[in-house]
């Protein structure tokens, strides 16, 4: 691979401003989902169907990412990122014309493709382009993009949402005009292709890609970000009903706290290659679950508004570290040839543990209360905190298991 510690700051530039469309993608139209419901009176569901733009997306994204990272793989990370930018400005953009539910809701599966691919070939090639303590910064200012991102997207919706609903899906051709960016700026990096992508893999191909992949590692992350996006997603969809049911508050106080999460989280993974510098991933992981119980207790057991703020700042500022410590520890793990593929399962359950999030908490939720449900959650936090220092602590007693938590770049 060719040495990439000397970036030029235009080309992290364009991959940090290509990592904020992900976070554009769902917060900006959350705003005027009441108003979208109420253009369709006639169509049947339209409140559910009007949710589902917003939410099938990371259903899409969950489902798509694992052939973008073959795709990235065989293909190259620059020509993806630029066709993934050409659907994301196209795509989601033509709901502005249409005047069927149904139609717009199609639409959005264009985006979450869009987003898939975007994602997964930008977090490659920041892993292709950097190493060590260099790969560690970026990583984290591609983690702030989520939460930067997500907050400037709801208050631009939320201003759209007072002029024309449909103006929202205007927003999207903004990827249009980063594609020069792209084709100016991003190389693609020196790797050795997996296959010559002319077919698909023999059954002698796919066990010697299996046969180089940390498989167990992998299970082992991927199932980690999977359980922690629920947790955070239940910021997203569960505290602002828990914050309006036990103190009362506007709905512009809730959107306030739900702000200085995401101002609060961007900060903290800012500094993401200064937590790595001094603690391995493991321990990382160990305190972010350890921040999740901590947060999520704090919210249960008051009443006070900004003691509940308190809490889910705690437990967002934990797990939104989360992505690029398990991105930086992928990456690290696994060879350049099959990075792309690896990089694609953690967007993968990333995505998929926030659609799923809202129905793994129902139940929970509807025989506790919310209250209790974050209690819960809070307690689970605390477990999985327990297990990763015992791992930890067995791997530190065990030097032939380090590897994985020193990876070595």
């Amino acid at each position: 691979m060719t040495d990439r510690q000397s970036t030029p700051w235009a080309t992290i530039a364009t991959l940090m401003l290509a990592a904020t469309l992900p976070a554009l993608s769902g917060g900006i139209v959350n705003p005027v989902l009441p108003a979208i419901e109420a253009a369709f009176p006639s169509v049947p569901n339209a409140g559910v169907l009007a949710q589902l733009v917003s939410t099938l997306t990371g259903l899409i994204i969950a489902i798509f990412a694992p052939i973008i990272g073959v795709l990235v793989d065989r293909y190259g990370r620059k020509s993806v990122l630029i066709v993934s930018m050409i659907i994301y400005g196209i795509g989601p953009s033509l709901a502005y014309f249409l005047d069927s539910l149904y139609l717009i809701l199609g639409t959005r599966i264009f985006l979450g493709i869009a987003v898939a691919g975007i994602m997964v070939s930008v977090t490659t090639l920041i892993a292709d382009y950097f190493t060590g303590k260099r790969r560690e910064t970026v990583m984290g200012w591609q983690g702030a993009m989520m939460p930067f991102g997500a907050a400037v997207a709801m208050i631009a919706g939320g201003i759209m949402a007072d002029l024309n609903w449909r103006t929202v899906f205007l927003t999207y051709l903004i990827a249009l005009l980063m594609v020069p960016l792209v084709v100016r700026f991003i190389d693609e990096p020196d790797v050795e292709t997996a296959s010559d992508g002319s077919s698909l893999p023999s059954l002698t191909e796919l066990r010697n890609i299996l046969g180089e992949l940390p498989l167990a590692f992998l299970t082992g992350v991927y199932l980690t970000m999977f359980i922690g996006m629920i947790g955070y997603n239940q910021i997203n969809v569960e505290i602002p009903f828990y914050l309006q049911m036990v103190t009362s508050v506007s709905g512009t106080m809730t959107g306030i706290a739900i702000a200085i999460v995401s101002i609060v989280a961007g900060l903290v993974s800012l500094n993401f290659d200064r937590i790595r510098e001094r603690f391995s991933p493991i321990s990382i992981i160990a305190g972010i679950f350890a921040a999740t119980g901590i947060g999520f207790i704090v919210a249960s057991v008051t009443e006070s508004y900004w003691i509940i703020v308190t809490g889910i700042v705690i437990a967002g500022a934990g797990l939104i570290l989360l992505t690029p410590t398990i991105n930086y520890w992928v990456a690290a793990r696994v060879t350049e040839q099959y990075r792309g593929r690896a990089l694609s399962g953690v967007t993968t359950t990333q995505f998929l543990g926030m659609f799923i999030s809202p129905i793994a908490a129902e139940p929970l939720i509807a025989r506790l209360g919310t209250g209790q449900a974050l209690l819960a959650i809070g307690g689970l936090g605390f477990a999985l905190m327990v297990l990763f220092v015992v791992v930890g602590l067995r791997q530190r007693s065990n030097p032939g298991t380090t590897p994985a938590t020193q990876p070595n770049d």
